[in-house]
């Protein structure tokens, strides 16, 4: 979809009262988190953050996270990943403005450009830099990148998963997997893709993928079209 800005951005719906667990991983995009009605528990960075209704969090992109399992009755809320929404490397919980009814039935655009609104006078917090991306990023063993930066691959994998709250393999397995999303939101084939972006196997992609987002591919893929 687009916002009235004419950006592109993504969306998913939850409600329940128990959150998800899903496995630390992290989007591209930038994750708004809007809470409709409960509360929603996330970590990021070693850090809880909490966000209720009428609240919005900003998870910002390529920030490692993961859903907290923690029970808050009929909870309802609306994820948005946008592209180009940037308030800084630090996660923020934040007012959205009056929010009434149903996630499902709100108007995603409109929402995203109220958020931007509402987030305008939120305090930014600087953070470190995203690791490298790209196809020397996953292609390249730790060691050989370890090397490029002039440690050893111990003790850069210390310094890694200090700053961005996951080790590096995990890191780049999670990068894989959401180059490899985009792609199935594209129709190619699962088989291809699993062997485009190293996965062993077919099952191999399906067991990683549902683990760190909660669906199969092919269920994700479905549910793009």
């Amino acid at each position: 979809m687009r916002d009235r800005t004419g950006a592109a951005f993504e969306r998913a719906f939850w409600s329940g009262d128990v959150a998800p667990a899903l496995g630390a991983h992290f989007h591209p995009d930038a994750q708004l988190t809007v809470i409709f009605a409960g509360a929603r528990s996330f970590e990021i960075r070693s850090q809880h953050f909490t966000a209720r209704a009428g609240q919005c969090l900003y998870i910002p992109a390529a920030a490692p996270h993961k859903s907290l399992p923690l029970a808050y009755a009929d909870t309802n809320c609306l994820n948005i990943y946008a592209p180009d929404f940037n308030l800084g490397r630090s996660p923020l919980v934040f007012d959205a403005g009056p929010l009434a009814g149903d996630a499902r039935d709100a108007d995603p655009a409109a929402l995203l450009s109220l958020i931007r609104r509402q987030a305008t006078s939120a305090v930014e917090r600087g953070v470190a830099s995203p690791p490298p991306r790209g196809f020397e990023w996953r292609r390249a063993t730790i060691g050989e990148i370890a090397a490029r930066n002039g440690a050893s691959r111990e003790a850069f994998s210390r310094k890694f998963a200090a700053e961005f709250g996951m080790p590096p393999h995990a890191y780049r397995i999670v990068d894989r997997l959401n180059a490899a999303r985009r792609r199935l939101a594209e129709g190619d084939s699962l088989a291809a893709l699993a062997a485009e972006f190293d996965f062993a196997d077919q099952s191999h992609f399906g067991r990683h993928f549902r683990r760190v987002f909660g669906v199969t591919p092919r269920d994700y893929r479905e549910s793009m079209r």
